[in-house]
């Protein structure tokens, strides 16, 4: 096997966490590999630097434009992450569609997969894309069979959801091109001893903690979550959840400090948040969405529980 090039395209704010854990995994690899592993690199759209998230400013090794003017990685990697939408742009669109037919795995991590999708990149392809941008994903892209998956291996396109399925992904590679002993060697070395395969959801959206030591806590989060356009009544949450009332209020006021209808409510609106920054879905749209029946009482639950109004977040 030779050396196994892989390229990251890094746009604005990316995600420091899932940059490097896809670039650690194959760095430990080549420790373990007795002849050529891998090796990466990083670009930009100009060859400048790129800020992350975090404010970080990282140094690329050269613009998108001599991607292909020295060695020709074999796998691009785009890693787009917050704004993702504003900051794939139409340069970064017709760039993709260019490199299309010259590098022969392209893949996108967190919400990389977007730009990948309005390139048409991702058609008849399966993807996934970070967990909290599934829904909009796979409304505004029907020609990609959109999954909950933690990472996609799927032919000549690889997708992740970000951060730790960033790892998950990366050593599924190594496991393919190296086998599982390494893969494991490399688990091991970065201390990460819960390898999940690319079939895990990526989360139930319950945090481990609340699923561990409140089931039923759990199990009623979960229902709201999936009933967020037609919420439940708090006695329909409990009665699903096989317990009383009074109760689940207790549990919820234990280990959230909210209410059921506090916390629901809350859950709600920060969906609609997410609609307002990242879609082009009008208000209305979005207060129906977000399980209100009028636009009034949403601007009242919106400003309430984030001290701003939707405009606010959809001017911004």
């Amino acid at each position: 096997m030779t050396m196994k090039h892989y390229c990251y395209l890094l746009l604005p704010e990316f995600s420091n966490l899932c940059l490097f854990n896809s670039i650690e995994p194959l760095r430990a690899a080549n420790s373990f590999i007795d002849g050529p592993g891998y090796q990466w690199s990083l670009v930009s759209m100009d060859g400048n630097a790129v800020t992350s998230s975090s404010g970080f400013e990282m140094r690329v090794n050269f613009g998108i434009n001599q991607l292909l003017e020295s060695e020709k990685p074999d796998v691009l990697i785009v890693l787009a992450s917050y704004n993702y939408q504003r900051h794939s742009t139409d340069a970064v669109i017709e760039k993709l569609r260019q490199l299309k037919n010259h590098i022969k795995v392209i893949g996108g991590l967190d919400s990389g997969s977007y730009p990948l999708a309005k390139a048409k990149l991702l058609n008849g392809y399966r993807a996934t894309i970070h967990w909290a941008e599934i829904e909009t994903f796979s409304e505004q892209f029907r020609q990609v069979d959109v999954c909950n998956n933690r990472y996609v291996i799927d032919r000549n396109r690889i997708s992740s959801g970000g951060a730790t399925t960033a790892l998950d992904l990366m050593l599924s590679i190594i496991s393919h091109d190296f086998g599982k002993e390494i893969a494991i060697a490399v688990s091991d070395l970065l201390i990460f001893d819960t390898e999940r395969s690319g079939s895990t959801p990526q989360r139930e959206h319950v945090p481990a903690m609340i699923e561990n030591q409140t089931p039923r806590l759990a199990r009623a989060i979960k229902l709201m979550e999936r009933n967020i356009e037609t919420p439940l009544t708090v006695a329909e949450i409990a009665g699903q959840t096989f317990v009383s009332q009074r109760q689940l209020e207790r549990d919820f006021k234990k280990v959230l400090g909210n209410s059921i209808a506090g916390y629901y409510s809350r859950l709600r609106i920060m969906f609609a948040q997410r609609l307002l920054t990242e879609t082009s879905l009008n208000t209305t749209a979005i207060a129906i969405r977000s399980g209100y029946s009028s636009r009034a009482s949403f601007n009242r639950s919106y400003k309430r529980i984030l001290g701003k109004t939707p405009t606010d977040d959809r001017r911004n």
